[in-house]
Parts: structure tokens; C-alpha cells; sequence
């Protein structure tokens, strides 16, 4: 009877084995760091030329892609819309408010989320601050000039009593 248990259980033990053989393989990965790299990384040449970006040409160039809109069927642009292209900062940007104190002016402008304080000089996006008015902000840039204006704030609405 014992002859016949001693095979089965010498096979359980060589198959128990191997069972953890490979637990202690797929285990290794997370068990030992990895070693640090022994040689480092290669320095590009310092003979390469560098990647020169082309100047582009002013925004006023594109005015036709903005007058006769590639994907309307008719190549003009919707009723309503205005195809100036110095608006685009009037549409981005939202003026919150101004704030002078002598001959110091300062103007809070918002892009969604984010709030920017800007004064005369100060560059927005490509833009210069060129004038800080009591209602406005005057833009200026290489493809024209640009005006935020100051909008009132709709009234709320009175609740019921």
C-alpha cells in the first residue's frame, strides 16, 4: 500500500515546486528594483543645426479664408458672424474690471478660469497692452489693433416675496 501512495505524492511535491517557481518568477518584477543604468544617455551632437521656425505672415494675409469659409457650401461665412480678424482676442478674453490709482492703471481680464492682471505694456498672447481706458482696454499686435470693453453685469433677477 505504500508503494502505491509514493509515486502520487512524489508528484505533488514536483508539481507544488513548480508551482512556486513560477509564483517567485511572475513575483520578481515587483519584489527587485531595477538597477540603475550603468552608461548614460547619449548627448545629441553638438554639430546639429537647429530647428529654425519660420516666420509667419500676418494674421490681415488669411483674411480669405475667413471670407470664403472652405466647408460652406456657398463660401461665405454664416449671416452674423464677423469675419474681422482681430477679434479673436475680443472673443477669448472677458474685461472684469479696471482699477486706476494716479497715473497707475491696471485691468483684470479672464480667459474661462483663469484670471490675468495686466497693465500698460504688459503683452497678452501675442497682444501689447497699448491703452487703458475708464470702459476699455486697448490691444495692440502686428495683424492690428483689438479693444476689450468693459460690459455691465446683467441685472438679477428680483425673487418673489
Amino acid at each position: 500500500m505504500i508503494a502505491s501512495r509514493l509515486p502520487a505524492s512524489r508528484l505533488n511535491h514536483l508539481l507544488g515546486a513548480a508551482a512556486l517557481v513560477c509564483l517567485g518568477l511572475a513575483a520578481w518584477p515587483w519584489l527587485i528594483p531595477p538597477l540603475p543604468a550603468t552608461r548614460p544617455l547619449a548627448a545629441p551632437p553638438a554639430s546639429a543645426p537647429g530647428l529654425a521656425l519660420a516666420a509667419l505672415p500676418p494674421l490681415a494675409s488669411y483674411a480669405a479664408i475667413v471670407e470664403r469659409p472652405l466647408f460652406s457650401p456657398s463660401r461665405r461665412p454664416p449671416p452674423g458672424a464677423e469675419a474681422a480678424l482681430g477679434s479673436s482676442i475680443e472673443s477669448r478674453y472677458r474685461l472684469l474690471g479696471i482699477v486706476a490709482t494716479g497715473p497707475k492703471k491696471k485691468a483684470f481680464v479672464a480667459e474661462g478660469a483663469r484670471r490675468v492682471e495686466i497693465a500698460e505694456g504688459d503683452a497678452l498672447d501675442g497682444w501689447t497692452v497699448k491703452e487703458i481706458g475708464p470702459d476699455r482696454v486697448l490691444l495692440s499686435s502686428p495683424a492690428g489693433e483689438a479693444a476689450l470693453k468693459l460690459k455691465r453685469a446683467a441685472p438679477e433677477p428680483q425673487k418673489p416675496q
